[in-house]
C-alpha cells in the first residue's frame, strides 16, 4: 500500500465531519484522474440523498424525472453485486437499454465532461445503502490505457468514503433520538450512578430520572438499562471520560 492510499483511507474511517470527509475525498480523486464523483444513499426517489461533484440542478432534475426508475446505472446497485462499466461509446447502441437510458447517459457524459464510468453498489453490515459512480475522462476504450491499479484503488477509497458518509450520517440522524435529559440521565448511568443518584445530582426527582431513562429505552430500542447505554454509546450518543 503506498503513503498517499493509506493517508486518504486514514483520513476517511477517522473522519468526524461528512463535510471534510467529503472535501479530502473528492480532492484525492480528482488528483487520481477522475472526472466527476457521485454517491447516494436510498433505492427510491423519496429516500435519495446525494454527494456529488455534479451541479445540484442535474440531481433536482434527475429526481424529477423520475430517473432512478429507468436509468439502468441506478438499478444496478439495488441488485448488482459489483462494479458495472458504461459509457457512450458502449453504451448508446445497447438495445437492451431503453431510449430514456441512452438519452441519460449521453446528456449527462457531455453535459459534464467524461467518456465512461463505473457505478457500483454500496453495502453496510451486508445490507446495500446506495451506490457509487466514478466518471473518467477517457471514454470505455480509452480505459484499456489507463492504469488498472489507478481504478482499483479509486474504487477502493470510493466504497471506504461511502460507507464512512453513511455512518456519519447515521450518527447524526441518530442524535436526535434523545432529548438532552435523556442523555444526561445515560451518561450518568454509564458513568455508575443509580437513578437515586443521578436524581441528586441534576436536581430532579428520582420519578423523572426513572421517565427519563425509561423512554431512552423505548427510543433506542433496548430491553434493558445496560442495552440503552451500550446502544447509546456505540451511536455516538454519548460519550464517557
Amino acid at each position: 500500500m503506498t503513503k498517499k492510499l493509506h493517508d486518504i483511507l486514514e483520513t476517511i474511517v477517522t473522519a468526524d465531519s461528512s463535510d471534510k470527509l467529503w472535501k479530502e475525498f473528492v480532492e484525492y480523486t480528482k488528483e487520481m484522474g477522475a472526472a466527476q464523483i457521485h454517491t447516494w444513499f436510498g433505492q427510491t426517489n423519496e429516500e435519495l440523498v446525494c454527494y456529488s461533484t455534479i451541479p445540484e440542478w442535474w440531481q433536482q432534475y434527475f429526481i424529477e424525472v423520475n430517473a432512478i426508475e429507468y436509468d439502468y446505472l441506478a438499478n444496478h446497485t439495488t441488485r448488482g453485486n459489483g462494479p458495472l462499466l458504461y459509457g457512450c461509446d458502449k453504451d448508446l447502441e445497447n438495445p437492451s437499454l431503453c431510449q430514456k437510458a441512452r438519452d441519460l447517459i449521453k446528456m449527462s457524459t457531455g453535459e459534464f465532461n467524461y467518456g465512461s464510468g463505473i457505478t457500483m453498489p454500496s453495502f453496510h453490515n451486508n445490507q446495500r445503502i446506495g451506490g457509487i459512480n466514478v466518471c473518467f475522462p477517457e471514454t470505455v476504450s480509452e480505459l484499456n490505457n489507463v492504469s488498472t491499479q489507478n481504478i482499483l484503488e479509486l474504487l477502493l477509497v470510493s466504497s471506504t468514503a461511502h460507507e464512512r458518509l453513511f455512518i456519519l450520517r447515521s450518527q447524526k440522524e441518530q442524535s436526535t433520538l434523545l432529548t438532552p435529559r435523556q442523555q444526561e440521565c445515560l451518561t450518568w448511568l454509564a458513568l455508575g450512578l443509580t437513578s437515586q443518584e443521578i436524581a441528586n445530582k441534576i436536581g430532579i426527582s428520582l420519578h423523572t430520572v426513572k421517565m427519563h431513562i425509561d423512554s431512552a429505552k423505548e427510543r433506542l430500542g433496548a430491553t434493558t438499562r445496560i442495552q440503552a447505554v451500550a446502544k447509546a454509546l456505540s451511536a455516538g450518543l454519548i460519550t464517557v471520560p
